[in-house]
């Protein structure tokens, strides 16, 4: 029952939005781009070994909108790596896939060297108006889309010179709560900069992200109130006649590692 009443208020915010707002956005074409990406790391035995990727992107935008991203390694089949289907009738926008999380996200060079909460939500039903947005996760929508796992909220306030953004995520089932926080595109001038943060209830763990970016260099540092300061990292972005470079560098404070990358990618 409390699944049917969840879903019923999302269904009435998304009523009470519409009637403010009575905008609708002009009919756009699909649009289809992808990259072939050349990455290479750090092996095993202080080796550097490379990997061959295809991003196939399919974004179509008008009253209905598909975002449909694929991927593929070498050796490997395309896969479907996340989608997105929806529409925005009167100024409300909905949405479902599995690509609607509103929780702060890493920047760090890969997901591993974050320290921030990261709530799962798969496949989800969003609703989003002005700067609020509602997001019902579901265990399986495959077997039952009224069972709810977890929901989803965030607000954003644009100040003209930089956004903040207050967001929470609550599970059904654990009945854990996790806050989120960020304040995005800091303008310093010559530079831009940011910051998130997560506090998990349950885990009684403060994590905290900044980032730094000018130019084509950005730059990030990552904790928690247990551990200060845990990675630091960058990369740099290099664009030349359709190709594009990049380099980075994470330090784990901990282990006293530097783990470096690098990419090439041939956009089309």
């Amino acid at each position: 029952m409390r699944n049917v009443f969840t879903i019923l208020a999302v269904a009435a915010f998304a009523s009470a939005a519409s009637a403010e707002d009575t905008t609708t956005a002009a009919p756009t074409g699909p649009v289809i781009s992808g990259a072939v990406n050349l990455d290479f790391a750090e092996t095993a035995g202080d080796n550097y070994g490379g990997t061959m990727g295809i991003e196939l992107d399919i974004d179509a935008g008008s009253l209905a909108t598909v975002d449909l991203d694929f991927s593929a390694t070498d050796g490997s089949a395309l896969t479907l790596d996340t989608w997105t289907v929806g529409t925005t009738v009167a100024g409300v926008g909905l949405a479902f896939g599995d690509d609607n999380n509103l929780m702060p996200e890493t920047d760090a060079n890969a997901a591993a060297d974050g320290t921030l909460a990261t709530p799962a939500m798969t496949e989800s039903l969003a609703v989003s108006v002005a700067g609020a947005s509602v997001a019902l996760g579901l265990t399986d929508w495959t077997t039952d889309v009224t069972d709810v796992s977890n929901i989803q909220g965030s607000y954003t306030i644009d100040m003209d010179r930089f956004a903040i953004t207050g967001a929470m995520d609550y599970n059904m089932d654990s009945e854990n709560t996790v806050f989120g926080g960020a304040v995005s595109g800091v303008d310093l001038g010559v530079a831009t900069a940011g910051s998130a943060l997560t506090y998990d209830t349950d885990a009684e763990v403060f994590a905290y992200e900044g980032t730094f970016a000018v130019n084509s260099l950005t730059a990030y540092v990552n904790g928690t109130d247990a551990n200060t300061l845990q990675h630091i990292g960058g990369e740099y972005t290099m664009d030349y006649a359709g190709a594009e470079f990049t380099a980075g560098v994470d330090y784990d404070t901990d282990a006293e590692d530097f783990t470096p990358s690098a990419g090439l990618s041939f956009n089309f």
